[in-house]
């Protein structure tokens, strides 16, 4: 009986043990399956605060990308744009640099029952900074009917504007040199000094400014006297964006005579240039100008009216 007992109770302590052991082994497997099963939720969770990171980062590169074509868009739509991306520039080292030229050549000719032939040349020069706003031009018209020449007409000009900060504000000093051997005078020399306004400054399209001044002119040669005469300035001047490639530029100013009241001059400008190659700076233009004097001088017109278009290039 005894050794029935011992025999029991060993079988008793192995079963024991064998449960024991069993149990053990399942407590260590669920310990390393939770511990897998922790790595990879930690794992989960980097990558997907690196998905977040990433898709975070592409979506501001993407609104950067848009806000700079958006922007370049607008300094080419805008007319005035060149100009605030100078101004945001570092002021050039010398007056020589900084400026943006264009040139423009027109032809035109008949033969036949008529022989006329004109041509115009001209290279026109802008400069924008911080503080000024500089234009300059040289041109020259040229014409011949039935072989005799008709017109033979030159100019030169420089125009600076001060720019105020923060302001609409300006103020401005133009000069000028005309030649026209077809007007009581060879030569005629001008200038004024004044204020301007921007009366109108949209972000897309359109600059407009008003000028007013006082100067005078003084003309020579041909058949007149040398006379010099005080002048005042009145003047618009506007620039318009049509579309992408096509710009519209007008200007009205009126000089009217201090000295003897009711005379006055009058030159009116509109030109339209069309972009056609932005790659080499090919430009197609075309235009008016309209000069008028109260008081040409006996046996000469009021009024001259030159046509023209041709091709230029933006250097």
């Amino acid at each position: 009986m005894h050794r029935n007992l011992l025999k029991g109770v060993g079988v008793a302590v192995i079963v024991t043990a064998l449960a024991g052991t069993a149990i053990a082994a399942d407590t260590t497997d669920r310990a390393a399956a939770l511990e897998r099963l922790e790595a990879a939720r930690l794992a989960f969770d980097a990558a997907r605060a690196e998905l977040e990171a990433a898709q975070a980062e592409a979506a501001r590169l993407v609104a950067s990308t848009e806000t700079a074509s958006t922007d370049a868009g607008r300094a080419h739509a805008q007319p005035g744009a060149d100009a605030e991306a100078a101004q945001e520039a570092v002021e050039p080292d010398s007056w020589f640099d900084g400026w943006e030229f264009k040139a423009f050549v027109g032809l035109n000719g008949a033969s036949g029952n008529n022989e006329n032939f004109s041509a115009r040349a001209s290279i026109d020069g802008e400069r924008f900074t911080e503080k000024y706003e500089t234009s300059l031009l040289l041109s020259y018209v040229y014409g011949t009917s039935e072989g005799e020449t008709n017109t033979s007409r030159g100019e030169a000009s420089i125009r600076n504007d001060w720019l105020l900060e923060d302001s609409r504000w300006r103020y401005f000093a133009l000069g000028k040199y005309e030649y026209d051997e077809f007007q009581q005078w060879d030569h005629r020399i001008s200038g004024s000094v004044g204020i301007g306004y921007e009366l109108i400054d949209t972000e897309d399209t359109t600059l407009l400014i008003g000028r007013a001044g006082i100067g005078g002119s003084y003309e020579t040669g041909g058949e007149g006297d040398d006379e010099f005469s005080p002048e005042a300035l009145i003047g618009l001047e506007l620039r318009h964006k049509l579309s992408d490639n096509t710009d519209l530029e007008a200007s009205t100013t009126y000089y009217p005579n201090l000295d003897e009241w009711g005379e006055f001059r009058l030159v009116i400008t509109v030109g339209l240039e069309v972009v056609m190659d932005e790659e080499t700076g090919l430009t197609l233009n075309t235009g008016i100008e309209h000069r008028h004097d109260s008081d040409p001088g006996q046996g000469f017109e009021p009024n001259d009216v030159e046509y023209y278009m041709g091709l230029g290039w933006t250097f």
